[in-house]
């Protein structure tokens, strides 16, 4: 009966802690997005350069940081 509650108690620990980590992720990830967006902006809006370069290099930065973080990703260790 003891085994049962620990092994519970430690599920339950996994799952929280993956819980916090993953609302962790996503916060800095919304952080970092936004900071990106607004620098973009405020260049763009002081230099007046044409509309679609700052389309593009939105996508381009989102993409390239998409790609450098996803490999920061450990799936192998939660499960």
């Amino acid at each position: 009966m003891a085994t049962d509650d620990t092994s519970t108690t430690n599920r339950l620990g996994d799952t929280i802690r993956r819980t916090v980590r993953t609302i962790a992720r996503f916060v800095g990830d919304l952080l970092i997005v936004t900071c990106w967006v607004v620098f973009l902006t405020l260049v763009f809006l002081e230099t007046a350069w044409p509309g679609w370069t700052f389309y593009l290099l939105l996508v381009l930065g989102i993409g390239l940081y998409v790609s450098v973080t996803a490999t920061w990703t450990n799936s192998g260790s939660d499960q």
